[in-house]
């Protein structure tokens, strides 16, 4: 028993520490946490003083700590950061297939021992995002250290901490060693050819985590007419596409989205005009379809966590309900949706019952005939169900 040291946490919060869950937080300490800065280690204990590991300091918001460590005691030393780098590497050399090994996720937080940030591969660079001012007591112990394993042409950072809302312009990613990266980076996915920035300011032009719904979409895709919404730089659209898609129409509201899938059409030597491009907001051009009668397969909805076009505002917390009525109107019968949220905040049961209500609205009936959720680069604590933030529905639409 280690009675009056570190901060105690109240017996519930106790038993979801010891199940492995990796944040501590703030409405759970028994004691306001004082005189900590971000980074700080701190050890937690239950409400008795028994020891539950160690954690380190969020100086703000919800999360009060982030959980290093489960041992009685523990120095978070150099040794043990290029351990843990060592580890979450050798995993993703002994699981993922050479054809993704050149854009994956290298490190996820939580779910490799090293909280608060992650770590992509674009070709011979490393982007770094970070997204807790606790990570910053570590992250430039942790550089050098990834340069020495990985020896990377460069390494760039993106500052998340702050989140991403929409409109709000953000800084471009920071170049934190090694030569610069090109504007237009090849990498590859399963034999597709996409072109990432990865000095971009919010995204680099691929999410690495819609793998596994990239390649559902393409199985799916074969003589179907598909609608991708929110299509971005069209990477649903190139699996679409090479699926054998009678059709595919991207709807995203940038046109520079639709530039970057032409390009990405041509590097992977598909046709660059292969896929109908809609420039937009997607709400209009759903009600121009319905209007229409035009109808269609396979239905792709992913949107982003907040949006705006022109005057309308898309939050996934508020208006899935919405999107998915206006979306199961153009849908042919025995036709497919893949509904994608992303949307941290948006629980299971929320985005259910708003998919649920939506086709009711529109006078359809729907079954959920499968799922999927984060890829093997992206592990996940069992106990840590803010961590599988990514949740892919496959709807059949009667």
């Amino acid at each position: 028993m280690v009675r009056g040291r570190g901060v105690k946490v109240s017996h519930r919060a106790a038993r979801s520490l010891t199940a492995g869950h990796p944040w501590v937080f703030r409405e759970s300490l028994l004691r306001p946490l004082e005189g900590k800065e971000a980074g700080d280690l701190v050890q937690v204990c239950d409400e008795d003083g028994r020891p539950l590991g160690w954690g380190i300091v969020e100086p703000e918001g919800a999360i009060a700590a982030r959980i290093v460590s489960r041992d009685e005691a523990f120095e978070w030393s150099d040794d043990d950061l290029r351990g843990r780098v060592e580890a979450a590497v050798a995993y993703r050399e002994a699981t993922l297939a050479p054809e993704i090994a050149g854009a994956c996720r290298l490190v996820h937080g939580e779910g490799d021992g090293l909280p608060g940030l992650a770590v992509d591969r674009l070709g011979e660079f490393l982007l770094i995002y970070k997204y807790s001012r606790a990570a910053e007591a570590y992250l430039d112990r942790l550089v050098p250290i990834l340069d020495e394993r990985l020896s990377p042409a460069g390494i760039y950072m993106q500052d998340r901490v702050r989140g991403v809302v929409a409109d709000e312009r953000k800084p471009p990613a920071f170049h934190l060693r090694g030569k610069t990266a090109p504007p237009e980076l090849e990498v590859e996915e399963d034999g597709l050819r996409y072109l990432v920035d990865v000095s971009a300011p919010v995204s680099p032009g691929l999410f690495l985590d819609l793998r596994e719904g990239r390649r559902l979409a393409e199985r799916l895709a074969k003589g179907r007419r598909v609608l991708n919404l929110f299509s971005f730089t069209g990477s649903f659209g190139l699996r679409a596409v090479r699926g054998g898609a009678a059709r595919v129409v991207n709807v995203d509201s940038a046109a520079r989205s639709h530039a970057r899938c032409r390009q990405n059409l041509g590097a992977s030597g598909l046709d660059p005009e292969a896929c109908e491009a809609l420039t937009g907001d997607a709400f209009k051009f759903l009600e121009k379809m319905r209007q229409r009668d035009e109808l269609y397969d396979l239905v792709i909805v992913d949107p982003p966590p907040f949006s705006r076009v022109k005057n309308k505002v898309f939050s996934a917390m508020r208006d899935w309900e919405e999107l998915m009525e206006a979306t199961c109107r153009v849908v042919a019968p025995g036709g497919e949706i893949l509904a994608i949220s992303n949307a941290a905040k948006l629980d299971e049961g929320e985005l259910l019952s708003a998919l649920g209500r939506g086709a009711i609205m529109a006078e359809r009936e729907i079954k959920m005939i499968g799922e999927l959720g984060l890829p093997e680069d992206f592990p996940v604590p069992p106990a840590f169900g803010e961590g599988c933030y990514l949740k892919i529905k496959r709807l059949w639409v009667a």
